[in-house]
């Protein structure tokens, strides 16, 4: 009898856990570099990258903001061939959404590491700016979500001092 319960119990176990929307296990958005150097009227690019897609990714859309906007702001954002479907919405002067669809499967379950966009900064003044990413939502292909751990990146425009301390990246 308490076989049968318990086989009973753990059947319930695992018809529960596989109606709840699994979320993705360990991911990492993270800019590549994580610290750019640059001069006043300069646009360098930076790299939005995640790692751990291992379930693939269907769409997504993140926050990006820029913490100085007086230092830098945002230029042209440019997706990789298999955003299909893409769109960049301004917020206010620090932050936009982004928005990207990968309407041909073309990033698959067991792929690690994807490039989600390529971010231009418009260097301004001297100073110092921190560039984040928020994600509002990241579907993978298995009907799950992700659920990264995101860094930032450092802006470092030169005219900031004679040996700039560059901020830990969070």
């Amino acid at each position: 009898m308490k076989q049968t319960y318990t086989i009973g119990v753990l059947g319930a176990l695992i018809l529960i856990a596989g109606l709840i929307a699994p979320v993705s296990a360990y991911s990492l958005l993270f800019f590549n570099p994580s610290v750019v150097e640059s001069n006043p009227g300069e646009e360098p690019a930076i790299d939005l990258i995640m790692e751990g897609c291992n379930a693939g990714i269907s769409g997504y859309a993140l926050y990006l903001t820029l913490d100085n906007p007086t230092v830098a702001s945002f230029g042209e954002i440019s997706f990789p061939s298999w955003v299909s479907m893409n769109t960049v919405e301004h917020i206010n002067s620090t932050t936009i959404l982004i928005q990207g669809a990968d309407l041909g499967n073309q990033v698959e379950p067991a792929l690690s590491i994807a490039n989600l966009a390529k971010v231009n900064i418009h260097a301004l003044t001297a100073g110092y700016a921190t560039l984040s990413a928020q994600p509002v939502v990241i579907d993978d292909d298995r009907n799950g979500r992700y659920d990264p751990v995101s860094k930032t990146a450092s802006i470092v425009i030169s005219g900031a001092g004679p040996n700039p301390m560059i901020p830990a990246a969070r």
